[in-house]
């Protein structure tokens, strides 16, 4: 609800296509903004694979793959090859939204997209609490 609060936007505004679903276009616009689901996470829930594809799930070569694929940055066919339905990807990460679609100032672009991305993490585990969210430099500036 922030970024609908800062932009006027929804950030994910899913509809279902001829070959997909409604629910597989909201994942692909996740993958799109916040890059590739962890495998061992994207394939763990009971209706995982009407979405996803068995070739994402790692395995230790597979990791060190996917690994030096993102460090030079060239894991976009392996993103296309998670969706079982929808194969043209096209990644534009939060900051790069906010930069180019709404023309946000670099430095504000910054530190909100740092801001949501911490809420915004795969694993749930991961995210940022309510109490964290406080204490982030956007929320104090």
């Amino acid at each position: 609800q922030a970024f609908e609060l800062a932009t006027g936007d929804y950030l994910f505004e899913p509809h279902s296509g001829e070959d997909y679903t409604r629910d597989e276009d909201h994942i692909a616009h996740i993958i799109e903004l916040l890059g590739p689901i962890p495998p061992h996470f994207a394939l763990s829930g009971r209706y995982s694979r009407e979405y996803f594809s068995r070739r994402g799930k790692s395995s230790a070569n597979t990791i060190l793959k996917d690994f030096l694929q993102k460090m030079i940055g060239q894991y976009l066919a392996e993103i296309q090859r998670e969706l079982r339905h929808i194969s043209n990807l096209k990644p534009w990460g939060l900051f790069e939204v906010l930069l180019e679609k709404y023309e946000w100032p670099l430095d504000q672009a910054a530190q909100f997209s740092d801001f949501l991305l911490t809420m915004l993490e795969s694993i749930p585990e991961n995210r940022a609490t309510a109490a964290e969210c406080l204490q982030h430099p956007w929320i104090n500036s």
